[in-house]
């Protein structure tokens, strides 16, 4: 379907918020490396308009001139000269288009990769208001309509006007009162075109929802047809996806009818052009004044013109879109991260630190609720400092700026005295090591996902890490041992598997400061025993900070912070904590851990 190509309603409602100028100082670094390709496809376009607007008056000659002349040579010669003339456009244009499509794909592939690059320097905070599955489709989207905006789209804006302005341009120089009787016809359709151009990108937008709620219903009903069975349920969600496939079938006639009726409706002003031409020619023709060749030179003409004002029309309603995508792509780009580097490098790190402070810190997430509310502890370097509390509490907001995820809203952190914010964030990202509850393994092989890809890493000290956490056996798990394939998010590892690399990983990154948050709550007791005695050796001279629901796993911690509505609610030893009788009292009697129960 020619308007079938992609609709997304929050394109038709988008506003832009740049001006063009600024737009255009976002892509002009991009746009403007080709500018010499652009420039040999613009000019191999013009070459094929103008080899094309030839053809006509090659005919009219040959119409005019050579027949009525009965001179075999001359007509020969005019029709070799035509069919040349339509071989070399013809390989014009193919050269033209062969460029135009090398323009394309270099723009958006450094489209892409600068967006791609920016993306990698932003805060957690951008990543929070763009989920990651749709920011790749909107920019995949939005790369592919600005690709089009400099090469398919220009091309065709710049092929329709110059077709059009040479084809008025001959036609009037011809016969001005013709030519005349020819635009009272063309001028109305092609206004006519454009509300009729809105109205069926609108149907086929619909067209193209139904069909996705279609799909998605399909896809989300395969995937519980046993729920289904069990609730007795089939036959709603048969109905369900019934009417929907009615109402997608009630759409595709009406776009269809639409479509088919406006084409017919195009191809009947052709004709009817024809015949105007014919008419005003006819007198013109009987009296001398205008040639035989002259009139077909307009028919020929006239069929040209049609086309082009469509397309045209179409053309602008695509530039519209893409400026809207380069808004989208611009507001990427000049997005700045909320936790900026600082002007310290490795040389300026304190050595002697004694300790992590976090000094009356308060955070929240954009204008939501404070989630941390004049938060103050100490990680002494060395210690084992523990976290726990109920869920929604703040520990992992802790977490996420000790690693400068985020950054504090109030209050500050500091290593040795110095404000964290003030280093390079390689610099303290480098003394940092995390081991999440959520494990992302990469499709790739299992020492590229131990390493993250870092090729310094030798197969010695992988080993040695999996050996360190008691984790051989996961070399068992694949015939190549190292070189084993992993795949997309380690769906062939189990729960624990994948956990057990994820702490390899920290073991090979040889932290200073080493973070796991709930890094044991989603694996089984046996793994969590194996993982518990991995800690047990990967925490010896390291300063360690512990995010914990399984109370059990802290009990050996220096000192235990328990957080509560964002706030620090109590703060000591696992013992002193369990003879207070407060809130880890409470938290560990749900957890029946012996010291608590016991009391």
């Amino acid at each position: 379907m020619f308007y079938e190509d992609d609709f997304d309603d929050d394109d038709d409602r988008a506003q832009r918020r740049f001006p063009l100028r600024v737009l255009w100082r976002g892509l002009r670094p991009i746009a403007g490396t080709h500018a010499r390709s652009f420039a040999l496809a613009a000019g191999l376009l013009m070459l094929g308009v103008a080899g094309e607007l030839c053809g006509p008056l090659i005919l009219r000659r040959m119409i005019d001139v050579a027949i009525p002349a009965r001179s075999t040579g001359q007509t020969a010669a005019l029709a070799g000269l035509y069919a040349l003339l339509f071989t070399t456009t013809m390989s014009v244009f193919y050269l033209q288009v062969m460029v135009t499509a090398r323009l394309g794909l270099l723009i958006v592939r450094d489209l892409k990769g600068r967006v791609f690059e920016h993306m990698l320097t932003l805060s957690q905070a951008f990543f929070d208001s763009y989920p990651s599955g749709k920011l790749m489709a909107r920019v995949e989207s939005d790369s592919e309509r600005v690709r089009m905006l400099f090469s398919e789209t220009s091309m065709a804006i710049l092929r329709s006007l110059t077709l059009m302005a040479g084809t008025i341009g001959i036609m009037a120089a011809t016969n001005l009162r013709i030519t005349g009787f020819v635009m009272l016809l063309v001028l109305p359709v092609g206004l006519a075109t454009i509300p009729v151009l809105r109205m069926m990108r609108k149907l086929w937008g619909k067209v193209r929802a139904s069909y996705a709620r279609i799909s998605g219903l399909v896809s989300e009903y395969v995937r519980s047809v046993p729920v289904l069975q069990v609730f007795d349920a089939t036959e709603v969600a048969a109905g369900k996806l019934s009417r929907e496939g009615r109402r997608f079938l009630g759409l595709e006639v009406k776009a269809s009818i639409w479509e088919y009726g406006f084409w017919s409706f195009l191809g009947s002003c052709e004709v009817a052009a024809v015949a105007v031409i014919l008419t005003a020619g006819r007198g013109g023709v009987m009296a001398g004044a205008i040639t035989i060749g002259s009139v077909v030179l307009f028919i020929e003409y006239t069929r040209r013109l049609f086309m082009p004002i469509v397309m045209f029309s179409e053309t602008l309603n695509q530039v519209q879109r893409a400026l809207a995508s380069a808004d989208r792509i611009n507001t990427i780009l000049s997005t700045e991260t909320q936790t900026p580097d600082g002007d310290l490098g490795e040389d300026d790190f304190p050595g002697d630190w004694d300790a992590i402070r976090f000094e009356d810190v308060w955070f929240r997430y954009g204008r939501e609720e404070w989630a941390l509310k004049g938060v103050s502890l100490e990680i002494p370097k060395s210690s084992m400092i523990a976290l726990v509390g109920a869920s929604g509490g703040g520990k992992s907001t802790i977490v996420s700026l000790l690693m400068r995820f985020y950054e504090p809203v109030e209050g500050r952190i500091t290593i040795g005295g110095m404000d964290i914010r003030r280093f390079r964030l390689d610099v303290w990202r480098r003394r940092l090591g995390l081991v999440l509850q959520n494990v992302s393994l990469f499709s790739g092989t299992l020492s590229e996902n131990l390493t993250v890809f870092d090729p310094s890493v030798t197969e010695e000290e992988q080993m040695h890490a999996l050996e360190t956490i008691e984790a051989g056996d996961l070399l068992d798990r694949f015939a190549g041992g190292l070189s084993g394939e992993i795949t997309e998010g380690g769906q062939n590892l189990s729960m624990g598997e994948r956990q057990l690399v994820n702490f390899a990983r920290a073991v090979l990154h040889r932290p200073d400061i080493l973070v796991l948050d709930e890094a044991t709550s989603s694996v089984d007791p046996g793994t969590e025993k194996r993982i518990q005695r991995a800690m047990d050796m990967v925490f010896e001279g390291r300063t360690a900070l512990v995010v914990a629901h399984r109370l059990a796993t802290v009990r050996n911690a220096g000192r235990i912070y328990v957080i509560q509505a964002g706030q620090v609610a109590e703060t000591g030893t696992h013992l002193e904590l369990i003879e207070r009788g407060g809130v880890y009292a409470g938290l560990c009697r749900l957890q029946l851990v012996p010291e608590a129960v016991d009391a």
